[in-house]
């Protein structure tokens, strides 16, 4: 036979405070949660080993939530080091917040380069620069290096980002990703909006050096992402590719916003323009 249990009345209230209590403490701490930057990594079936990258959380994030995210190259430096940035600015209600992710690449050098500097010198590229630009090597000694540029945007399009996405419960489109890359970074961004143009809904290119810009194929039906290109006054030898690409997205009635700034090849400035772009896209609600 069941027989009902008593609690007595002051244990009971005593445990509805005790519930009441923790439960605030639980709501505070999600409130209070400081923002993380972890570096983590996936093994790429693409380039055939395990990549790192760098994520950057938003104070108080919440995988409940839709968060806009940046896709970023050059994981690991400084150019990617935007932890104290980002706090900045989403604290101070400058920008809404966000999530940042930037890839690594693979730093190590690619001794059968046969490029040289105008000195004749050689240069001793790393497979970095043939990940970021489709350099096209035909030589026998560069077969490592032939299919590294498709390689690295398999695994940036079709690894990365869909498993960030699967990771941290975001289901994006197109208008919620965003790219940022400098330099050859930059011209990996080019490569890919123009190739991909479905998948990032607006690029941060800062610098752009390689892409393919005036070889690739652009086409009327199509409609590429939102470009901001900047460069320096300093980098006289980008104002052909940057003229070309203002020219197409023009033609095409594209959005694009085409900067040259005072200053050259450098983190400094990229930093400095980072910022601004980042608030015109991100304003607060």
């Amino acid at each position: 036979m069941f027989r009902p249990i008593y609690i007595p009345l002051k244990i009971l209230i005593i445990g509805l405070l005790l519930s009441s209590i923790y439960s605030c403490n639980s709501k505070k701490a999600t409130i209070e949660t400081e923002s993380k930057f972890i570096v983590d990594s996936i093994y790429s079936k693409a380039l055939g080993e395990y990549r790192k990258h760098n994520v950057y959380l938003p104070k108080g994030f919440s995988t409940t939530k839709k968060y806009p995210i940046i896709y970023a190259t050059d994981g690991g430096t400084s150019l990617t080091d935007k932890k104290a940035l980002l706090d900045s600015l989403i604290t101070q209600k400058i920008i809404k917040p966000l999530i940042f992710i930037a890839s690594f690449s693979n730093p190590k050098i690619a001794d059968s380069t046969s490029t040289t500097y105008g000195n004749g010198k050689k240069a001793y590229l790393d497979y970095r620069n043939f990940e970021y630009v489709d350099r096209k090597p035909e030589r026998v000694e560069d077969s490592l290096l032939v299919h590294l540029f498709n390689n690295h945007k398999s695994y940036f399009t079709g690894e990365l980002i869909p498993q960030m996405e699967i990771k941290y419960h975001q289901k994006l489109t197109r208008e919620n990703r965003y790219f940022y890359g400098v330099s050859n970074g930059a011209g990996f961004g080019a490569s890919m909006l123009n190739a991909n143009p479905d998948l990032i809904g607006t690029y941060l290119c800062f610098s752009t050096f390689g892409g393919d810009i005036q070889t690739n194929t652009w086409k009327e039906e199509i409609k590429y992402p939102k470009l901001y290109l900047y460069y320096g006054t300093e980098e006289f030898f980008l104002k052909d590719d940057a003229d070309y690409l203002q020219a197409k997205y023009t033609q095409l009635n594209l959005p694009i916003e085409v900067k040259v700034y005072e200053g050259g090849h450098g983190d400094k400035f990229w930093s400095k323009e980072f910022i601004s772009v980042l608030t015109k896209e991100f304003k607060p609600y």
